[in-house]
């Protein structure tokens, strides 16, 4: 029997993730070549204005962080550098296409001793091959050609003072720099100290600045609650009124783009303004024009805006779930009917177990009475056997419910791993059960699974070595029907495709997927449909046996290696699979294309 290939819903390969982030929440908004750029608070999207089709780009595309807090592009090199709010750098070096030949970490800013903790990048711009980063102590100049630091303008607020840069803009022959300490500007002549405090000049302002940037000599400024002004013979001039709180202004050719908060106003060469509304606008960000009459907006309610036609219309990718909610690990039913519930600290903590007279028990840290390691319960699930496994602030365990309301004495069982309890001394936040009954248990460093009994370590993610866009874990949700685990962090959501699934009850519907195996395929094969426990055997046409596993529940996985950890030729394989209790069998058969 020939076993049919995966169905097309089946798009995410086993061992492999997905982001779950919110695009909506647009912040940035770059012209990259002939796409659009465009950062949300955990997402990067772009897209390609010809066909308006979007494509996201996170650490599973090779990004190395999560949280873009500024963007720029430089066409001589064609290097698009991503600033991140935790101060490390991506140096995106783009092909043709637009797309990234190279991903370069660099850390230069997290690598230097005497910085401040929060390296937050709140803008980046290129000018003469130059990156002028602009962050809460100062101005840094690299240079990413020779992956170095020119200069660092820190101490230029009054009397030698650190500032804080949110902005600048270059002129012709000056730089201008949004500070805590208000609007300085310098001259940028080759002979002229930069790093020295004396050669920044304070320059006085109708009220705080919130945005600036230059046309050619000229400056133009937003001012708080005052409106867009033009820096003319040393003085302001009011070139557009505004109440508004957000400024972000930009320039392109000769005209200059105001982003307000609900509304964009365009200045012509000779500074008349256009004003243009939209019902899309809720709580605009940035805006850039590509071509005259042309608009992209950032907007933080409702994603990227293209005004390509008449009107504003939303080019974010499509937006699915971006958190765990609700909650489905505070409250659980075991298989006698009684109701598990995790009691918050400010009722004393501890697990309630109660059944449907009413009859109750609280189980807590005391000894014969729980014995629970810690009163603090973060999340509990029931597992294959319908013990009750808890995640509490110190450590792991599971407790066994057998007369658990009437038994006399009551004691969670802690399992060992290394010779000591399992996370005795570390956070636990979150524990779900796969139906192979192995547990995912996240932490605040990181996501763990284990065997069913908490003895034996089968993986470990952190956000240095995985897609996790943080090692905190706040949440987990493990969808047994598709094998997904959701996984919830303080920077956004993603899902891992475990390769455990909801057993079946015979063997009608078993898939392998991908069938075939096409060149350059880099995950696992997997085997679902299964009854729990089967044997899963794969053979060459000759008989002889290169791979023997169990399945995880409904799911087997294979990753393609024999016993002797070599890749498997091209050709094509027999799939012998035997049910746990050995009471159905089934054959077929997979390709494997080199």
């Amino acid at each position: 029997m020939l076993i049919a290939p995966a169905s097309r819903g089946q798009n995410v390969p086993l061992g492999h993730w997905e982001n779950h982030f919110n695009y909506l929440s647009a912040q940035h908004v770059l012209q990259v070549k002939d796409r659009i750029f465009c950062s949300t608070y955990n997402g990067l999207f772009s897209v390609n204005p010809t066909d308006q089709e979007t494509k996201t780009w996170s650490k599973s595309d090779g990004l190395t962080d999560t949280g873009v807090s500024s963007m720029a592009f430089n066409s001589e090199d064609n290097l698009l550098l991503l600033a991140y709010r935790s101060g490390n750098l991506d140096l995106l070096f783009l092909n043709e296409k637009s797309e990234p030949e190279s991903i370069e970490l660099w850390s230069i800013l997290n690598e230097t001793q005497g910085l401040p903790s929060n390296k937050d990048i709140k803008q980046v711009i290129f000018r003469d091959d130059l990156a002028y980063l602009c962050t809460n102590f100062g101005i840094v100049v690299l240079n990413p050609k020779l992956r170095q630091v020119e200069e660092t303008y820190r101490y230029i607020g009054t009397n030698g003072a650190q500032a804080a840069v949110s902005g600048i803009a270059i002129s012709a022959d000056s730089l201008y720099a949004i500070t805590s300490q208000g609007l300085l500007v310098t001259s940028m002549a080759s002979t002229v100290n930069r790093q020295y405090f004396a050669n920044w000049k304070l320059i006085i302002t109708p009220a705080a600045t919130v945005s600036v940037t230059s046309r050619g000599n000229t400056i133009y400024a937003g001012f708080l609650g005052k409106g867009v002004f033009q820096s003319l013979n040393g003085s302001w001039k009011l070139v557009y009124p505004s109440d508004s709180k957000r400024y972000s202004i930009t320039n392109s050719d000769d005209r200059i783009i105001i982003t307000l908060d609900n509304r964009i106003v365009v200045l012509d060469k000779d500074d008349k303004p256009t004003l243009i509304n939209d019902l899309l606008f809720k709580t605009l960000s940035e805006a850039i024009e590509t071509s005259p009459g042309t608009l992209w907006a950032a907007d933080q309610k409702n994603g990227l805006l293209a005004s390509t036609a008449s009107d504003f219309k939303t080019t974010s990718p499509a937006q699915s779930d971006t958190t765990i909610s609700p909650r489905k690990d505070s409250v659980i039913l075991d298989l006698e009917g009684l109701t598990w519930a995790r009691l918050p600290t400010y009722l004393g903590g501890g697990i309630l177990v109660k059944n449907a007279q009413n009859q109750q028990r609280v189980l807590s840290t005391s000894i014969g009475n729980g014995t629970l390691p810690s009163g603090v319960i973060n999340s509990i699930s029931i597992d294959q056997d319908g013990y009750i496994w808890f995640a509490s602030d110190k450590g792991v365990g599971y407790i066994i419910p057998q007369d658990v309301l009437g038994a006399a004495r009551v004691d969670a069982i802690l399992p060992v791993y290394g010779e000591r309890r399992l996370f005795s001394n570390e956070k636990c936040t979150a524990i779900a059960t796969e139906p192979g009954n192995r547990k995912w248990i996240g932490t605040r460093t990181g996501l763990y699974l284990f065997n069913s009994d908490g003895t034996e370590l089968v993986q470990k993610f952190t956000s240095e070595d995985s897609p996790l866009p943080s090692s905190q874990i706040n949440a987990l949700d493990f969808d047994a029907a598709t094998g997904t685990l959701y996984i919830d962090t303080p920077a956004g959501m993603v899902s891992y495709r475990s390769n455990s699934t909801q057993a079946s009850e015979n063997f009608s519907a078993v898939t392998i997927f991908p069938n075939p195996v096409r060149p350059g395929y880099g995950g696992d094969v997997g085997i679902k449909g299964l009854m729990n426990d089967s044997v899963v055997k794969i053979t060459e046409l000759s008989g002889r046996l290169i791979y023997e596993t169990r399945s995880q529940g409904g799911t087997a996985s294979w990753n393609l290696n024999d016993y002797t950890g070599r890749r498997a030729r091209g050709g094509i394989y027999m799939v012998f699979i035997v049910s746990g209790d050995g009471t159905e069998k089934l054959a077929g058969k997979l390709a494997v294309i080199d």
